[in-house]
């Protein structure tokens, strides 16, 4: 496989709520993120830094925001999960995203075929 055609996917959505709704949301992230996968993107989870804050006590929104978003500039389309709309963070990243010229999509239809197009021009 040739992994520097992969298209690369930013996988965006509400995370922090309380305990059991944050887990639910992780789980809603990454169920996206397979499907992403499964259309045959590389997507980027940023809800694995749950896993860097259990090792390393992150108690800072911004020890847990920041490190993503170089992933999210890095990626050629994000990718939004069910529930996004009451997600402050998610619609920060809708804007920077926007600023910087990558598209956004709920549909991952839409996305497919929006991405593999770009890969016919390459």
């Amino acid at each position: 496989m040739d992994y520097t055609k992969l298209k690369r996917v930013y996988v965006a959505g509400k995370l922090n709520d309380d305990a059991v709704g944050y887990l639910y949301n992780v789980h809603k992230m990454m169920t996206a993120a397979e499907k992403v996968r499964l259309a045959g993107f590389a997507p980027f989870v940023p809800a694995i830094d749950m896993l860097m804050g259990l090792k390393f006590g992150y108690t800072e929104y911004t020890d847990y925001f920041d490190g993503s978003q170089a992933w999210l500039l890095a990626s050629d389309a994000v990718f939004l999960t069910p529930g996004w709309e009451t997600s402050a963070g998610t619609k920060r990243e809708i804007e920077l995203a926007k600023k910087h010229d990558i598209p956004v999509f709920e549909s991952l239809k839409r996305m497919k075929k929006y991405l593999k197009k770009e890969e016919a021009y390459v």
